[in-house]
């Protein structure tokens, strides 16, 4: 399983809604699990903000979970993601969608607290991608899931959600011909996957650690080839299935390890998450300020100098927060962590 975050967020309800389910609510193999379609469409139109809404997929390689697995995984998520907030404060509409043969559980949350109707902010990648990035460790382990991480399970070309559809099929035709060259042994290293392109045609643009980038013919941006072939680990293609099944064995040997940092990591990130939640949003605070004493602009400016500020606050997740400030809801889900 791996987590999505979607760059959109800007248009009205109706953009993520339709997908989701489908202008006529008829998608094929698409489910409402939780939530109500039109109230979270509503939502979004009447939100303020910049950022309307925020919209993401739990994507798995398998096609079902465990009975009762998949809402105990929407139900993790959710507090993992919002720590300190109340069923109550926000709205999400969950979607199943099993139209490409495996699990997806899709997510929308309009960008606006509830009881306050402050902007509503559960995902800013700089700050919260460790603890996002933990929690899919730990439900992955947990549930004995496809691991993503796991160097048997890497991809020969990783593509952005957002990248058109002609700069995505150029892609994947290029990682096509090169995965075909290596199998016929004329592949053996990076450097022969930087002369196959160039002979190809492709002009090849820029070259670093974890990718190749290549000039779109059609013009326009350059496509960044990310994956096994494009890295610069790629060097030796003869070595190539000892070293992944060397680094597959050790990956295996330090899963409790990897298990436990995972849990300090996602333990620590919802302490300061936590703490940011409700300082922001409890009603005390919200008198004080008052709920329209700002602008939208200038709300989203404080909101984002905020997230800033929990970045380096919690870079190295190593805040901490005294148990007794913690609701017995909170603190039963954080040491039910410790099972996981």
């Amino acid at each position: 399983m791996i987590v999505k975050f979607h760059a959109r967020g800007k248009g009205g309800g109706s953009g993520p809604v339709d997908y989701l389910l489908g202008r006529e609510r008829n998608r094929e193999g698409a489910t409402v699990l939780q939530g109500n379609p039109e109230e979270v469409r509503e939502l979004i139109d009447a939100t303020p903000f910049a950022k309307k809404y925020t919209s993401g997929v739990l994507s798995f390689a398998e096609k079902e979970l465990p009975p009762g697995g998949r809402e105990k995984v929407m139900a993790s998520f959710e507090r993992v993601l919002m720590p300190g907030l109340e069923k109550n404060q926000y709205s999400i509409l969950w979607v199943e969608h099993q139209d490409k043969g495996r699990l997806e559980l899709n997510f929308v949350i309009p960008n606006m607290e509830l009881q306050t109707g402050k902007r509503l902010q559960p995902y800013y990648d700089r700050a919260d991608r460790p603890r996002i990035d933990a929690w899919q460790t730990l439900v992955n382990h947990h549930y004995g899931l496809h691991d993503p991480n796991a160097p048997e399970n890497r991809r020969t070309l990783t593509l952005p959600d957002n990248l058109p559809e002609t700069k995505q099929a150029l892609a994947e035709g290029v990682t096509r011909g090169i995965d075909a060259l290596y199998h016929a042994g004329e592949i053996k290293g990076r450097q022969d996957v930087i002369q196959a392109l160039t002979e190809a045609g492709l002009e090849v643009v820029r070259v670093t650690r974890s990718s190749i980038s290549i000039a779109d013919p059609n013009g326009g941006k350059n496509i960044r080839l990310k994956g096994a072939f494009y890295e610069q680990s790629f060097a030796d293609g003869r070595g190539v299935r000892e070293k992944a099944e060397r680094e597959s064995r050790i990956y295996r040997e330090n899963a409790e390890q990897r298990v436990q940092e995972a849990r300090r990591i996602c333990k620590r990130g919802c302490d300061i998450k936590r703490d940011e939640n409700q300082r922001r949003y409890s009603p005390v605070h919200s008198l004080d300020r008052g709920i329209a004493g700002k602008t939208p602009g200038r709300g989203e400016r404080g909101d984002d100098a905020a997230q800033e500020g929990r970045v380096k606050a919690g870079r190295e997740y190593g805040h901490d927060v005294t148990g007794d400030s913690l609701s017995p809801v909170y603190r039963e889900w954080r040491d039910a962590l410790v099972s996981w």
